[in-house]
C-alpha cells in the first residue's frame, strides 16, 4: 500500500513539473520590456487560437448522431454573436445556455447510446415482431442499424424475448439475419435471465429427511448340549 501511495505521489509530482515548465517556458524565454517576440511567434500565436478553436468544434460535432437540430442551433447562436458583438464571453454563455434548455425542455439526446448488455438488451423479440428500442423494425434491418451505431461486429448482441413469445422461428430468423449481417455473437435471453446476476453456486444443502438406519442383520444362535 504504501508503494502505490508513493507512485502516485510520483506520477503526480512529474506531471505537475512537466506542466509547470511548459507554462513557465514562453515567460522565461521571452520576459522583460526589452525582449520582443519574434515574428514567427507572433504569427503562430494569431495562427494558433483559431486552430485549437476549430478542433474542438469539429471534435465536439464528429460524435453527433444528426438526430436533432438542437447543437446546431445553439452552434449557429454562438458563431452569431461572435460576430455582431465581438464578445467570446457572450457568445460562449449564450450557446452553451440555449443548448442546455432545449434538451433540459426537450429531452432529446445527441449523442449515440445503445445498451446492448443481457440487463438492457436494445433488440427485443414480441410476438407482433422485432423492436428496436421502441420501434418495430424488420429483422433484416437490425445488422444496418447496429452498423449505424458503430457497434463492432465481434460484440455479443443480446436478444430479448418476451414472456409470451412462443415461437422462436422469428428469433431464429432474426439471428440469422445478425450472422449475415457479421454480427456472430447473438445470444437469446428471458426477461428472467436479463434482469438477474451471476452468483457463486452455492452448495446443496444437507436433505432434511432423516435416514433410517440400515436395519441389524439377525444371527441364528444354536443352543449347546448342555443347555
Amino acid at each position: 500500500m504504501k508503494d502505490e501511495i508513493l507512485y502516485m505521489l510520483g506520477v503526480v509530482a512529474v506531471g505537475f513539473a512537466v506542466t509547470y515548465a511548459l507554462r513557465a517556458l514562453p515567460f522565461l524565454l521571452f520576459a522583460g520590456r526589452s525582449r520582443s517576440l519574434p515574428p514567427w511567434v507572433e504569427r503562430f500565436g494569431n495562427l494558433i487560437s483559431p486552430v485549437i478553436i476549430a478542433g474542438l468544434v469539429v471534435y465536439a460535432y464528429s460524435g453527433l448522431a444528426w438526430r436533432t437540430a438542437w447543437p446546431y442551433l445553439a452552434g449557429a447562436l454562438t458563431v452569431g454573436l461572435q460576430l455582431w458583438k465581438r464578445n467570446p464571453l457572450v457568445s460562449i454563455v449564450a450557446g452553451t445556455l440555449l443548448y442546455m434548455a432545449l434538451i433540459a425542455t426537450c429531452g432529446c439526446t445527441t449523442y449515440r447510446t445503445l445498451e446492448l448488455d443481457a440487463k438492457n438488451p436494445a433488440v427485443r423479440v414480441s410476438t407482433k415482431g422485432v423492436l428496436f428500442g421502441d420501434a418495430y423494425v424488420a429483422p433484416a434491418r437490425v445488422p444496418e442499424i447496429l452498423a449505424d451505431y458503430d457497434v463492432p461486429r465481434d460484440r455479443v448482441i443480446h436478444i430479448l424475448l418476451d414472456p409470451d413469445v412462443r415461437d422462436l422461428r422469428p428469433a431464429r430468423f432474426l439471428m440469422a439475419c445478425l450472422r449475415k449481417g457479421g454480427y456472430t455473437r447473438p445470444v437469446l435471453v428471458t426477461a428472467r435471465h436479463a434482469e438477474s446476476f451471476v452468483t457463486e453456486k452455492k452448495p446443496k444443502a444437507a436433505s432434511s429427511r432423516r435416514v433410517s438406519p440400515a436395519p441389524a442383520k439377525k444371527t441364528i444362535r444354536y443352543k449347546g448340549a448342555n443347555e
